[in-house]
C-alpha cells in the first residue's frame, strides 16, 4: 500500500517529498539518490532525481580533512552533525588555541547548546 504524501521522507537537498529512493553503484563505490516522481508525459513516467552523496563517506574531500580526522558523509546519514561535532572535540582538544580563539568557541558552543535546548538567547 503507498503511503499518503504527508507521510512521505523529505529529500534533505530540495525539501520535495522523496517518491523512493535509489542507489547507483559507480567505480567500486555506491552513491544514493532521492527521486521524486512527476506523473506521466505521453505514456512515460517523469522522475526527477536529487543527489544525496555517497553511502558512506566523501572519500576524496574527507582526505583533505585528515588532520581534523573530519571524515565527509552523505546527506542520508542521520548521524552526520554527531560525528563532525565529535571530529571537532577531538581536533579542538589536540591542537594548541590562543586564548582569544579558545573563549570565541566556548562562546559559540555555549551558544549551541542553548540553541539545542530551546532556550532564548540562542539565536545565531
Amino acid at each position: 500500500m503507498p503511503r499518503e504524501r504527508e507521510e512521505r521522507e523529505v529529500c534533505p537537498r530540495c525539501g520535495a517529498p522523496v517518491s523512493w529512493f535509489e542507489r547507483h553503484s559507480r567505480g567500486g563505490r555506491t552513491y544514493l539518490y532521492a527521486v521524486h516522481y512527476l506523473g506521466r508525459e505521453r505514456g512515460k513516467k517523469r522522475v526527477r532525481k536529487c543527489y544525496l552523496g555517497p553511502v558512506d563517506d566523501y572519500e576524496y574531500v574527507s582526505r583533505l580533512h585528515f588532520p581534523e580526522g573530519l571524515r565527509l558523509r552523505g546527506l542520508s546519514d542521520p548521524d552526520r552533525a554527531l560525528a563532525y561535532l565529535d571530529a571537532l572535540i577531538n581536533y579542538i582538544r589536540n591542537i594548541e588555541l590562543s586564548p582569544s580563539l579558545r573563549q570565541q568557541l566556548a562562546e559559540r558552543f555555549e551558544r549551541l547548546a542553548k540553541v539545542l535546548r530551546g532556550e532564548e538567547g540562542g539565536e545565531a
